[in-house]
C-alpha cells in the first residue's frame, strides 16, 4: 500500500478520477488494470484517498491534511479523536461529529482555533457500535428509547420494535443501530436481545459481555467448518514433519486449563549446554487463510477469560480438541528447538513442523511440588523429576540474564476467584506465582525472542509485540515525582533505559513507598501493542519480541505461524510477500484493538465479581493501601486486589486540596498519598456500576519517608 501512495505522490495523481489513477498505477507499477482499480477502491474505503468536489476526483488524505483515528465520546455531546500513539487527541465539538458515534473510526479534518486544535469528521471509516446495551424507556407501545449503559454515548437510541419484542419499561436490552442521524436527531435501531430486568449479578455480567460485543456462540457456518476438522492425526498429516513422539515432552498449565497450546522438553548435553524444545500447537494447519474459521478468529482476535467461563477465539472442537496438546495422543506442532549455553544465550536453533505425544498434562501445583522435593509427587512422576530439575536450572540462568540486561518485573498483584457451581463468588484471594509458573514464562519468552529475531533478520513481513521507549514528557513527570521522595535516576527522561528503572526498583525494595513508585512508574510507560515494524520491547529489555506461543487464543500467534510456514518453511511467491506486507499492518491494528476490548471486558467482570463478593462484608473493616487520589476521593485496594472508593463525604472532615504531581490529597489535619496504609469500612456495593464504597477509618502508615 505504501508503494502505491508513494507512486501517487511522485506522479502528482492527486485530484484525478478513480479510473485515471487506476490506469496510471496499472502502467507505472506493471499490474493489471483490475488489480489497480481494486487497490484504489480499498484506499477509498480505508480513508487513504478522499473524494474532492462533485466530479468524483480523488486526493490523498495526506495531501488534504486529513487524519484517521478512533472516537472517544462524552455524555455531554462532544468527542475526542485518538490518533497515533505520539499525537495528541483532537477535540471534536458536537456540531462537527456528523453521524459518528463513540468508538467509530473516522477521518477528520483538523483546523486551528486560536491556541487550540479542533476536528471535523469528514467520513466514518468503520462503525464500531452497531450493538449497544442499555435500559429501555417505553414512551408508548410503538415508541421507545434505549439509554446506553456506556456513558461515552451522548444520545439515546430510538427503537420501534419494543412491543414486538415484549419488553417492559426498565428492561436491559441489546440494541442494534440501523440508521445514523446528523445533528440532534437520535440514531434509530432495533432491539435484538432482551437480557433481563432485575439487577442480578448474572444480568450485570451479561451486560458487560454484550456491551463489549462479545458472543460465546459461533455462527453455524463457522461451527460446521470446525466440526468437519478430523479429531485425529493421519499419516498424511505427518509428511515432512520432525517426529518428536519418542521424546519426553510435557505440558504445564493450571488445573482448569482445557486449551493447551504449548509443551516443553529438555535435555542436558555433554558440553553443559541445554537443548530446550518449545512445541506449540500447529493451529495454522487447520485454520486456513480466508476460511470461515480464519475470518472469525481474525474478528475475535483473542480468547476472553472470565472467572468462571471462557469466550474462545476458536470453536471448542479446535481449542479443546485437535489443536489442544492433550496428553498421550499425537498432535501437530510448530516447534522451536534451541541450544542454550550456561550464560543463557541461544547458540543454535531450529524452527520446524513437528509431531509430539505429550507424556503428561502437568499442573503448576505438581511441578512446584516436585521442585520442592515433595516425596509423593516425586514418586508419582519419578521418570520426569530430573527433567523438571533441569528446567529449573535453565530457568534460573535465563532469569539471571534477563535481570542483567534490565528486564522489568513489577510483579503486579492478581486475584483468583473461588466460585460455586452457579457462579457465585465464595472468596477472592491473591494469586501467587511459583517457580513452575516462572520457568514456563522463561521458556515462552525465549521462544518468542528467538522467533522474532529470526524473522527480523530475514526482513520478512511480520507481526511484532512492541513496547516502545517511554514518552519523554511522562518520564519527566515521573522524575519530578521521584524528587519529592528524594529519589533520583542517573539518566535523562529522553534516554531512560529499562536498566535505570530496574535499579530504582531494586533500591527501594522493602520501603513503605515502594508500591507507590511501582504504580507511578507503570503508569508512565507506554502500552505494549502489535506492530508490523520491530520497535523492540522496553519492558523486558528485548531488541526482538513477538507472540508465538499461544495460537489457540491469540490471532497474532496464529498469523505468525502462517507466515513462518509459508515463508520460512516453504518458498514464498512474490504475490504472497506483497500481500503479507499489507496484511500484517491490518492484523496488527485489529489485534491491538480487540486486545484492548478484551482487557476492558475482563477487568469489568472482575470488578463486578469483587463487588458481588464485598456485598457479604458490608460494615466490616479491612486494612488496605491507597492506590489513587482524585479531587472526589481516595481509592483504596485491599491485599486481595479488591478496590473501592472513599468519597469526600466518607473521609474525615477537612478542607482537602489535590496535589496531582505528588499523588496526594491533603487538608489541614489529614492527608492521603499513593502507597499509604489505611483502614477502611465497607459501606456500599453497587453491582450495576461495579462500584465499592469505603469509609475511611484511620491512616495506619504513611508511604513517604
Amino acid at each position: 500500500m505504501q508503494e502505491v501512495i508513494d507512486y501517487i505522490k511522485s506522479k502528482n495523481l492527486d485530484f484525478h478520477t478513480h479510473a485515471d489513477i487506476s490506469k496510471a498505477l496499472s502502467a507505472g507499477l506493471n499490474i493489471p488494470y483490475t488489480d489497480a482499480y481494486v487497490y484504489v477502491t480499498n484506499m477509498i474505503n480505508k480513508g487513504l484517498l478522499v473524494q474532492v468536489g462533485a466530479q468524483g476526483k480523488l486526493a490523498l488524505a495526506q495531501t488534504l491534511g486529513y487524519k484517521s483515528g478512533r472516537l472517544v465520546g462524552n455524555s455531554r455531546g462532544f468527542a475526542f479523536c485518538k490518533l497515533d500513539e505520539d499525537a495528541p487527541d483532537v477535540f471534536i465539538p458536537h456540531c462537527n461529529l456528523k453521524t459518528a458515534l463513540h468508538r467509530d473510526i473516522v477521518l477528520i479534518k483538523v483546523t486551528q482555533k486560536g491556541d487550540q486544535y479542533e476536528g471535523e469528521v469528514v467520513k466514518v471509516l468503520e462503525r464500531s457500535n452497531q450493538n449497544i446495551v442499555g435500559r429501555v424507556e417505553v414512551i408508548k407501545p410503538h415508541l421507545a428509547f434505549v439509554k446506553p449503559d456506556d456513558t461515552h454515548f451522548w444520545c439515546d437510541i430510538l427503537v420501534r420494535n419494543a412491543e414486538k419484542m415484549k419488553v417492559k419499561d426498565g428492561d436491559k436490552v441489546v440494541c442494534r443501530i440501523r440508521s445514523y442521524s446528523n445533528g440532534d436527531k437520535n440514531p434509530q435501531g432495533d432491539i435484538v436481545e432482551v437480557l433481563g430486568h432485575d439487577d442480578t449479578p448474572a444480568l450485570a455480567m451479561l451486560s458487560i459481555i454484550r456491551n463489549n460485543n462479545l458472543y460465546e456462540e459461533f455462527e453455524p457456518e463457522v461451527l460446521a467448518e470446525a466440526m468437519s476438522v478430523p479429531q485425529s492425526i493421519s499419516s498424511h498429516d505427518k509428511i515432512g514433519r520432525v517426529d518428536f513422539t519418542n521424546e519426553r515432552i510435557v505440558t504445564i498449565d493450571g488445573e482448569d486449563t482445557r486449551d493447551i497450546d504449548d509443551a516443553v522438553g529438555i535435555k542436558v548435553n555433554e558440553d553443559g549446554t541445554f537443548t530446550l524444545g518449545v512445541h506449540i500447537a500447529d493451529v495454522a494447519h487447520y485454520v486456513r487463510p480466508d476460511s470461515m474459521l480464519d475470518k472469525e478468529a481474525y474478528r475475535r482476535a483473542t480468547s476472553v477469560y472470565f472467572p468462571n467461563l471462557v469466550y474462545p477465539m476458536l470453536p471448542r472442537e479446535l481449542s479443546n480438541g485437535i489443536c489442544s496438546l492433550n496428553p498421550k495422543v499425537e498432535r501437530l506442532t510448530l516447534s522451536v528447538i534451541m541450544k542454550v549455553n550456561q550464560e543463557g544465550d541461544v547458540v543454535d536453533y531450529k524452527i520446524c513442523e513437528g509431531v509430539i505425544k505429550s507424556n503428561e498434562q502437568m499442573t503448576y501445583t505438581d511441578v512446584y511440588a516436585i521442585l520442592q522435593d515433595d516425596p509423593v509427587t516425586c514418586k508419582k512422576y519419578d521418570y520426569l523429576v530430573q527433567d523438571f530439575k533441569n528446567m529449573e536450572k535453565l530457568h534460573n540462568i535465563l532469569f539471571k540474564k534477563r535481570k542483567k540486561r534490565g528486564s522489568l518485573d513489577f510483579d503486579l498483584p492478581e486475584c483468583k476467584f473461588e466460585m460455586d457451581e452457579e457462579g457465585h463468588v465464595l472468596d477472592v484471594k491473591l494469586f501467587e506465582r511459583n517457580t513452575a509458573h516462572l520457568l514456563i514464562e522463561s521458556f515462552m519468552l525465549l521462544a518468542n525472542e528467538t522467533v522474532a529475531e529470526a524473522m527480523c533478520k530475514r526482513e520478512i513481513p511480520f507481526i511484532y509485540r512492541v513496547h516502545e521507549q517511554p514518552d519523554a514528557q511522562k518520564m519527566f513527570e515521573f522524575f519530578t515525582f521521584l524528587q519529592g521522595l528524594k529519589l533520583k535516576i542517573n539518566s535523562s527522561p529522553e534516554k531512560v533505559t529499562p536498566k535505570d528503572l530496574q535499579l530504582l526498583l531494586k533500591k527501594i525494595e522493602g520501603e513503605p513507598y515502594a508500591p507507590m513508585v511501582n504504580q507511578v512508574m507503570l503508569r508512565s510507560l507506554q502500552k505494549a501493542r502489535y506492530a508490523s515494524k520491530n520497535l523492540g520491547h522496553f519492558g523486558i529489555a528485548a531488541p526482538f519480541y513477538c507472540h508465538f506461543t499461544s495460537p489457540i487464543r491469540r490471532y497474532p500467534d496464529l498469523a505468525i505461524h502462517r507466515i513462518i510456514k509459508s515463508v520460512v518453511l516453504r518458498e514464498p511467491t512474490p504475490n504472497w510477500l506483497e500481500f503479507l506486507g499489507t496484511w500484517v499492518d491490518e492484523a496488527s491494528l485489529q489485534s491491538s484493538e480487540r486486545e484492548k476490548l478484551a482487557e476492558v471486558a475482563e477487568r469489568e467482570v472482575d470488578d463486578l465479581k469483587k463487588a458481588e463478593y464485598m456485598q457479604q462484608h458490608i460494615n466490616e473493616e479491612f486494612e488496605g493501601m491507597v492506590t489513587g487520589v482524585t479531587n472526589f476521593g481516595v481509592f483504596v485496594a485491599l491485599p486481595n486486589t479488591v478496590e473501592g472508593l472513599c468519597t469526600m463525604e466518607n473521609l474525615p472532615e477537612d478542607n482537602y486540596l489535590l496535589f496531582e504531581k505528588q499523588y496526594k490529597l491533603a487538608g489541614s489535619r489529614h492527608s492521603y498519598q499513593l502507597g499509604d496504609t489505611v483502614k477502611v469500612r465497607v459501606v456500599d456495593c453497587n453491582l450495576m456500576k461495579r462500584q465499592i464504597t469505603f469509609k475511611m477509618v484511620e491512616k495506619i502508615k504513611s508511604s513517604t519517608k
